[in-house]
């Protein structure tokens, strides 16, 4: 999944995309049925899991392994882990153990949040060993290292980048994340659409050691791009022609561990690489990666000493696991989130109308219950503007109040109750102007996990209370999921996104139109041209004002594509013996130093 990413997220909110590099209201309300609902329902699951998994706990495999050995549970099987195609954050965690990039995120010193042994990362020298921008801040040349090599033992060279870039925005490729350097390298978003053949992409390999990109305009957040897991290397010679080149025995990398077994559905296992340059310095001998969604038979593997790192839970357990010193909440970007698609609910109003009625209060303290906060817009809480003021502060009661409040000043929407007031006033304007039809029924899509059934059931209990809205659930695997929203065979569904990079531009490319993750195929020329602006400009006021700009247009009369419910924490278990490991805000977990006693 996806930051994408549409990075899947790993937690007990569920898979989610990534942004990345893929993958969770307001006032107490007087009914408590979605409550009640969500409630009745985790507890169900948690103890109908709870019976799965103590049997499936004693059924996992024995793998041979020496040394130090870390055994970690961040999500169910990949959809793939080619850098240049996954879009999870889960494969973006695999993939920045096994490939490395022009930049990397490294370890410091500082602990995310004290005790967890979690230690935030910092952008530093990966494959390259430096580099030099030009005066005009648009020629980016990077120098990489000499003792750089992929795992077979040959020379990881500047053209294997080359290939990589080119490969990514191919637009005959599809990868989820061609768009991601559209507005940024030269040529990018022309290739994407069909207009320049691939290989006229800003990039070019002068020598074996020297990769030179040509940007379109200056870019705040190049640095961070360098660093963004699906740009790694990759071999043409492996790639090209070989459908299976991902599997143990045909991969090759260049990144500080090698995968030597992936048994599909279970596990994959990862050893040192040998040939990496500082081998010497790696920490697990090796990584165990298993690969498991129910929440329920996580925590008991976890319980049983089975893996040593975890980040999902039943939600029902956060608050003892936390108080027992066994768990840490920890900050995250990410917003999870509804798509509306905008052809099958093709009235504003009435898309409006659902976001307005959504208790996100009941949401958070009753359902997810992991310290998460309401979402007040699309961009999550986290990310900064120039000034490194948090984004989603510039708006009064947020972005996705503000428009609606100026507009219909005469609905308090500061109380959830006055939300629902001008949410019923819009949903009934729309079926009296035939608009809508109130009979019809929606169908919500979410992918497998007990979290988004549960915030599923307490959504479709405010619509139906509120709107009188009948909804069918549909709980699908991933594969069927994201099949159906590809397809627009939805009219609702669940999603998470985590940022690629600290920029608002993360979350706004989103809905651009014709971008590969606008499932609901919303278009608005004013939002697409704000954010082309924003893409053009270094950091700055006007920069700053693009982006607020196209966030506010997101929902504004004619808007409503998408329907923001929280935005994430992490909250995750790790054996005590285990220290060192790398972690970032937006999803990402590194065990290439770590230790355990």
């Amino acid at each position: 999944m996806k930051k994408f990413a549409a990075f899947i997220l790993a937690g007990c909110m569920a898979l989610s995309l990534c942004a990345c590099g893929s993958s969770g209201g307001e006032d107490a309300k007087s009914q408590s049925a979605a409550s009640s609902a969500a409630e009745a329902s985790s507890a169900a699951e948690s103890s109908s899991a709870a019976g799965e998994a103590s049997e499936v706990s004693s059924a996992l495999p024995e793998v041979e392994a020496e040394g130090v050995v870390i055994n970690a549970c961040i999500a169910s099987e990949p959809e793939t882990i080619d850098p240049n195609m996954f879009d999870t954050v889960d494969a973006a965690n695999y993939s920045a153990h096994l490939f490395e990039c022009l930049l990397k995120r490294e370890m410091g010193n500082e602990e995310i949040v004290p005790g967890s042994r979690l230690y935030a990362t910092e952008i530093v020298p990966g494959q390259a060993a430096s580099f030099e921008i030009s005066e005009d801040l648009t020629v980016w040349t990077f120098h990489l290292r000499d003792d750089i090599f992929w795992s077979d033992g040959k020379p990881v060279t500047a053209y294997d980048f080359v290939y990589s870039w080119q490969r990514i925005v191919n637009p005959d490729n599809a990868s989820d994340y061609g768009y991601i350097l559209n507005g940024i390298v030269l040529n990018a978003e022309a290739i994407q659409n069909g207009e320049m053949p691939y290989d006229a992409l800003g990039v070019a390999a002068p020598d074996d050691k020297t990769f030179v990109v040509t940007l379109q305009n200056p870019c705040a957040y190049f640095e961070e791009v360098a660093a963004f897991n699906q740009l790694a290397p990759l071999r043409e010679d492996v790639v090209e022609g070989n459908s299976t080149w991902t599997e143990p025995e045909s991969m090759v990398c260049n990144g500080s561990y090698v995968m030597t077994e992936w048994v599909h559905d279970s596990y994959m296992k990862m050893e040192k690489n040998p040939y990496y340059y500082d081998y010497e310095n790696l920490g697990p001998d090796t990584i165990i990666w298993w690969l498991q969604d129910n929440s329920a038979t996580i925590l008991k593997n976890y319980q049983s000493g089975s893996y040593d790192y975890i980040d999902d839970y039943p939600t029902d357990m956060i608050a003892q696991l936390v108080e027992e010193g066994e768990s840490y909440i920890t900050p995250k970007m990410g917003t999870y989130f509804l798509y509306l698609n905008t052809v099958t609910i093709n009235d504003w109003r009435v898309r409006a109308a659902m976001t307005l009625s959504i208790d996100r209060d009941n949401i958070v303290e009753k359902v997810t219950q992991g310290g998460q906060k309401p979402a007040t817009g699309l961009v999550s809480e986290g990310i900064t503007d120039s000034e490194e003021n948090d984004f989603k502060e510039h708006y009064d009661l947020g972005a996705l109040y503000d428009g609606l409040a100026e507009a219909y000043p005469d609905y308090d929407l500061s109380t959830y109750a006055g939300r629902c007031e001008l949410a019923q006033d819009l949903y009934n304007e729309a079926v009296q102007d035939g608009a809508w039809d109130p009979n019809k029924t929606l169908q919500y899509n979410y992918n497998t996990s007990d979290a988004n059934k549960s915030i599923a059931e307490a959504c479709a209990s405010d619509w139906k209370s509120v709107l009188g809205l009948d909804i069918t659930l549909s709980n699908q695997e991933w594969g069927t999921y994201m099949n159906d929203l590809e397809a627009g065979k939805f009219d609702i569904a669940r999603m998470g996104w985590l940022p690629d990079f600290n920029d608002a531009t993360s979350f706004s490319e989103l809905y651009v139109t014709g971008n590969s993750y606008n499932y609901g195929q919303w278009s608005n020329a004013d939002y697409d041209a704000n954010v082309a602006l924003a893409k053009s400009l270094l950091a700055g006021t006007e920069r700053d004002n693009a982006l607020y700009e196209a966030e506010s247009i997101l929902f504004t009369p004619g808007g409503f594509p998408v329907s923001p419910l929280y935005y994430y924490t992490q909250f995750q278990c790790m054996n005590k013996a285990v220290d060192k490991v790398g972690y970032n805000t937006m999803g990402m977990v590194y065990f290439m130093y770590a230790t355990k006693d």
